[in-house]
């Protein structure tokens, strides 16, 4: 058996892909937005913590304007934890989700 490990900047570039398949939802911008979270260190928008064979993933999401937040957090959890399981063989404990800002997005007449 070959042994193998994952780092965790590949674990965040599968994360970003799953939520790349969703309309509406995507990571927020990396920064420190409030002092709150310089404070914190949940500046990130992933934080992955392993224990052995088990990820709990946190996200900062930014949705777009008119979306159900708890629709768009249910789809980013699933989707995200479909994804690393399907591609690494890892479980994941938790994808917790945290909206960070709500977007509008214009829509530009052609």
């Amino acid at each position: 058996m070959v042994d193998y490990d994952l780092s965790e900047s590949a674990l965040v570039s599968l994360v970003a892909l799953a939520l790349e398949e969703q309309k509406g939802i995507r990571l927020a911008p990396g920064g420190a937005r409030s002092v709150g979270e310089v404070l914190s260190r949940r500046t990130r928008p992933v934080r992955i913590e392993r224990e052995g064979d088990t990820l709990t993933v946190d996200l900062n999401l930014s949705v777009d304007y008119g979306r159900s937040l708890i629709e768009s957090a249910k789809e980013a959890q699933r989707a995200v934890a479909e994804a690393i399981t399907a591609s690494t063989g890892l479980r994941v404990r938790a994808v917790n989700v945290t909206v960070v800002a709500v977007e509008y997005k214009e829509t530009h007449a052609a």
